[in-house]
């Protein structure tokens, strides 16, 4: 089989690879799309220190079960659909005792720390593989995976109907909890950028486009909710900016999620949530039961289809990332 191998950083190689084989416990799946995610673009550049060489990168994706376990049951047969959780947990740490295996002490990722799905197959736990409804098509359903960020992050905040949430920074994971927003009953939701090309898409979904180049963000929130603030929070853009900005466009008691991964440390007025009483939430990708909605949602989130730019053979790797670099674009599919 073809596979995309990260040799070391910003190197790959595109080469044959034997076809891993399985055991009892695990489903071959042959691959149709997996996204480009902004972790891949950390991966590429060194900047996670989980990686070792060679790796293949790859945990956005869907495809079609061609072989499986002899202890693989339930619902999945052979030729189905499918989309994959790409979370790894150990089951045995307190945290996964307790149903939070997001945040098991032993996590891993399909793509990160065992090879992944840039590749024409990937073998994986069956346990890990849901079967995609009949009317979705597999390139949207390549899109199960940063769609359940967005419903985890959504289900983080409490968002109750009527509620004016503002997203901060328009990319894949920003309109993907837009969406979520929506979908939970969010009376206006407001997604600020600076990209003219990603607020182009912004306005297509049907959500108010905030130009950052042309706005001061405070201003534009207290003109949308009449000088009260906004809600809900969702930082997804991960740069200083966005975090020094957030506390100021809540309202009193309101609550900021951070669903973008800090790098580094970054300013956030903590005298602010003293004196009016704010809430700041973190959100670590998804849970399972995040992930099987996800599924479920997909035939109903039509406005998916439209967040992919690209669908790039795996042999155009090298424009793919080139556009995930560069934000030319939203979502690119490498297809295989």
């Amino acid at each position: 089989m073809k596979a995309l191998h990260l040799i070391r950083n910003e190197t790959f190689v595109l080469k044959e690879t034997p076809v891993p084989q399985i055991v009892e416990d695990e489903m071959l799946i042959k691959v149709a799309y997996t996204g480009i995610c902004g972790s891949d673009l950390s991966i590429r550049a060194g900047k996670n220190p989980r990686v070792t060489y060679p790796l293949i990168m790859g945990h956005e994706l869907s495809g079609e079960v061609v072989e499986m376990g002899s202890a693989c049951t339930g619902e999945i047969r052979l030729g189905d659909a499918v989309t994959v959780n790409p979370l790894l947990s150990c089951g045995q740490c307190e945290l996964c005792m307790q149903g939070w295996t997001h945040l098991c002490r032993n996590f891993g990722l399909y793509g990160i720390d065992v090879d992944g799905a840039f590749a024409d197959y990937i073998k994986v736990k069956g346990r890990h593989v849901h079967k995609v409804p009949d009317e979705v098509s597999l390139d949207t359903a390549a899109l199960t995976e940063p769609f359940a960020v967005g419903i985890h992050a959504v289900e983080r905040s409490h968002l109750t109907i009527g509620d004016k949430v503002f997203v901060l920074g328009g990319g894949p994971i920003g309109l993907m909890v837009a969406l979520a927003a929506r979908a939970a009953g969010a009376e206006l939701v407001a997604v600020s950028e600076m990209s003219d090309d990603r607020l182009h898409i912004i306005r297509e979904l049907g959500f108010i486009a905030i130009d950052a180049k042309k706005y001061r963000l405070l201003d534009k929130v207290h003109d949308l909710t009449n000088g009260m603030g906004a809600d809900i929070v969702f930082d997804a853009a991960a740069v200083k900016k966005t975090s020094a900005q957030m506390t100021s466009i809540l309202r009193t008691r309101g609550t900021a999620v951070i669903v973008g991964l800090q790098r580094e440390p970054v300013p956030v007025d903590l005298g602010d949530v003293n004196l009016r009483e704010l809430k700041v939430l973190g959100t670590m990708v998804y849970t399972n039961k995040s992930f099987r909605t996800a599924v479920k949602r997909l035939p109903e989130t039509k406005e998916l289809q439209k967040l992919i730019s690209h669908k790039l053979p795996l042999e155009k790797f090298e424009e793919g990332f080139s556009s995930a670099i560069s934000k030319n674009g939203m979502k690119i599919l490498l297809k295989s």
